[in-house]
């Protein structure tokens, strides 16, 4: 077994089905695994010794550099590429051997389960950030946005009508592969009349409709 090793595994978003093998066989080799709440639950099985990641980035360092005699596997939502720990932690260990191993991304996922394609998509996040999206639409076919509390479904809509753009179609995706999954399809004019709980959302703003298949 590799010591000092640290790997960052992508979970694709969250259905255990759509986990890749190598994300499997990481977790079998692992001597430690980190990871959200949810993360955690799909491999309890495993049995390994696991320490949940509440989103605080200094608790996260001091765990790993604690370990670093393990073989450390941890988990994240999606794919390592896109918005993922994978920045933090290898800046933070950039002399430690750090793998990745890549799973399907929430975009990826999401314009499957709505029947679109990406190619001329702007990939983005306004999760503890912000983002100027309004002054891109007409750069793009579509619009995806990882959102937050305060960046969320209801305020993009508001934004869109604010600048005359109400008549844009949003799919918003929430629990995105899990059981209780929900995705709502409606312009953003229709969507600022609405009350959802979806706290942590995904948006495909549809910029270009006559482009997209």
């Amino acid at each position: 077994m590799n010591k000092s090793m640290i790997t960052i595994c992508g979970i694709g978003p969250g259905n255990p089905n759509l986990i890749s093998k190598a994300v499997y066989q990481q977790v079998e080799k692992a001597d430690l695994l980190i990871g959200g709440r949810r993360h955690l639950a799909i491999f309890q099985a495993s049995e390994k010794a696991t320490c949940l990641f509440d989103g605080k980035l200094q608790k996260l360092k001091e765990t790993l550099a604690n370990n670093l005699d393990k073989n450390i596997v941890v988990l994240v939502s999606g794919d390592t590429g896109f918005y993922s720990l994978r920045r933090f932690i290898k800046k933070t260990f950039p002399d430690l051997p750090i793998k990745l191993i890549p799973g399907i991304s929430s975009y990826q996922y999401f314009y499957a389960r709505v029947g679109l394609g990406y190619e001329h998509a702007l990939l983005s996040s306004m999760h503890g950030k912000e983002l100027d999206y309004i002054s891109k639409v007409d750069s793009y076919d579509s619009v995806f946005i990882l959102t937050d509390r305060k960046n969320n479904w209801k305020s993009i809509a508001q934004d869109l009508v604010d600048a005359d753009m109400g008549h844009l179609k949003m799919f918003v995706g929430n629990n995105l592969s899990y059981p209780d999954e929900q995705i709502v399809e409606l312009t953003a004019q229709e969507l600022i009349t609405k009350e959802f709980d979806f706290p942590l959302c995904s948006i495909i703003l549809i910029c270009k409709p006559d482009n997209i298949c």
